[in-house]
């Protein structure tokens, strides 16, 4: 049976966090980079496009890709 959570002290690789917006009026989407503070459905001003409310939809981590 494998286990989905790392145990204590397991070494995972380096990432990088993203944070996706998304304009709740005309449904245009940004992906940036995570700052501190971003949190889901937190409302992040106004859209440039539509002046429709820009909401935090999503934020994840992507793993850097080592270069060779």
């Amino acid at each position: 049976m494998a286990t989905m959570i790392p145990s204590i002290g397991e070494k995972r690789g380096k990432q990088i966090v993203y944070t996706i917006e998304e304009c709740l009026g005309c449904g245009e989407k940004n992906k940036r980079t995570f700052t501190v503070g971003d949190y889901v459905f937190k409302q992040n001003g106004q859209c440039k496009k539509c002046s429709g409310n820009i909401l935090i939809t999503m934020i994840y981590a992507e793993p850097i890709k080592p270069t060779q």
